[in-house]
């Protein structure tokens, strides 16, 4: 039960590291806050997203998810 649990909340992390990357690099939410480096920041994100839900998939295929 828990590891599914941290399964699903690791699968939405991944989707708002996503959300986030991909509205710094398509819009301009809080441009006053962070003027420079939108597009390093949203690909970093975005680069960040790919790998943790990478991460997440070896863990469920190999099945060596901890309690």
């Amino acid at each position: 039960m828990v590891n599914k649990i941290s399964h699903y909340f690791g699968f939405f992390m991944v989707a708002v590291y996503l959300a986030i990357g991909l509205l710094f690099l398509l819009t301009d939410i809080a441009e006053n806050l962070f003027p420079n480096y939108r597009k390093e920041i949203g690909l970093v994100m975005i680069a960040y997203s790919i790998y943790r839900g990478y991460m997440i998939y070896r863990k469920i295929v190999k099945g060596t998810s901890k309690n």
